[in-house]
């Protein structure tokens, strides 16, 4: 018999002497007091009306990319994702 697990989390990362982007699953429970102390941007399933697509897919994998490459610069010239422009400002 199959023993369930628990909630995971998704662990991607930049391996410099490789070059390779690494993903893991890792259970939550083990990166909770990280989460707790580190930078977390909701995102609610609500505001997708709780379809995650092909944008929603592209929107999040984009965003994982930038955010490695603030940490790690030399990943920057790799990353071809376009932005969405800011919106104007607000009167």
């Amino acid at each position: 018999m199959t023993k369930k697990r628990g909630p995971r989390c998704v662990l991607i990362a930049y391996d410099e002497d490789e070059q390779s982007i690494l993903t893991c699953t890792v259970p939550r429970d083990a990166v909770s007091g990280l989460m707790n102390s580190e930078l977390v941007v909701p995102l609610p399933l609500s505001e997708e009306r709780f379809r995650l697509g092909d944008e929603f897919a592209r929107q999040l994998g984009g965003v994982a990319l930038l955010w490695l490459s603030i940490e790690q610069p030399e990943l920057k010239p790799f990353i071809e994702v376009t932005q969405a422009p800011e919106p104007p400002p607000v009167d």
